[in-house]
């Protein structure tokens, strides 16, 4: 296939599952607390949008590679988002903060 088509499609999905696992992380209030400094409210309920992401991420590894490969791929970048979300919560849990903006909804 084409290089630039190959690596898009291993960027998308790497970016995908990032946001899948920083989804799912902020859905833990200990980590909300850690990103948006304040105590006060709940963490979004994100749980479902950050599964339906880390499984959207299989869609380009199955483009890419098609879907023996896949298998293999996407378990690696579903670690690498994993990994990648620990670090930023562990060091620079600020970097968090517009995604924590713009999954927190208003509550009706």
């Amino acid at each position: 296939m084409n290089l630039l088509f190959d690596t898009a499609m291993l960027g998308f999905g790497l970016g995908i599952s990032f946001l899948g696992c920083a989804l799912l992380a902020l859905s833990q209030s200990r980590n909300w607390r850690k990103v948006s400094g304040d105590s006060k409210t709940d963490p979004p309920r994100s749980v479902r949008a950050g599964w339906a992401l880390v499984m959207l991420a299989l869609l380009p590894c199955v483009l890419r590679d098609g879907g023996s490969f896949a298998a293999l791929l996407w378990p690696l970048l579903f670690a690498c988002g994993a990994m990648t979300t620990a670090l930023l919560l562990t060091y620079k849990p600020q970097w968090l903060r517009p995604l924590a903006r713009i999954s927190q909804a208003p509550r009706r």
